[in-house]
């Protein structure tokens, strides 16, 4: 069955503002805001890339062609290049600076609980795992490496999961 693509990109514009609101969330908690997060993915050709992808994951039935599949590793990549809360964007990370740095694990927490409690998709036991696994052997300076990891361990400690399904309930 062939999905409408305004159908599509309307799940796709839900489910972002879902992440968005679960990033400020924590970013709250930490009294930051970051309303511009991830606004290219409502820009094309990223939007389409991530559209297709995002809807497959609350879809399982949904197959995704070899076309999409390629259009998602594009944006992905792309997204990840330009936007500063994701590390690809850095030839030296250390340039990271303390507020990027707080949105980037807010992000974390947010595409965490996203991939545990509502597609169930996640490698990954909890965000310090994940850092531990896949980030941490970077090249941290001293203070961002504490400021990781102290954030982690706030998040985890002050995250209340009802306000979190709240806020995804739109598109559960």
């Amino acid at each position: 069955m062939q999905i409408p693509m305004d159908k599509i990109l309307e799940f796709h514009k839900r489910r972002t503002q879902c992440h968005v609101a679960s990033l400020n969330y924590f970013a709250g908690l930490l009294g930051y805001n970051f309303p511009k997060h991830d606004y290219d993915k409502f820009i094309n050709p990223i939007q389409i890339g991530y559209a297709y992808y995002n809807y497959a994951n609350y879809h399982p039935n949904c197959k995704i062609t070899q076309q999409y599949k390629d259009a998602f590793l594009h944006a992905h990549d792309e997204h990840h290049c330009t936007q500063p809360h994701h590390i690809e964007h850095y030839t030296n990370i250390q340039e990271m600076n303390h507020n990027t740095i707080i949105e980037m694990v807010c992000d974390w927490f947010s595409a965490n609980f996203e991939q545990t409690n509502i597609t169930h998709i996640n490698k990954f036991k909890s965000v310090m795992d994940f850092f531990e696994k896949q980030l941490s052997q970077l090249n941290w300076t001293k203070s961002q490496r504490e400021t990781i990891i102290e954030t982690i361990n706030f998040l985890q400690k002050n995250t209340d999961p009802q306000k979190l399904y709240m806020i995804w309930a739109d598109i559960i």
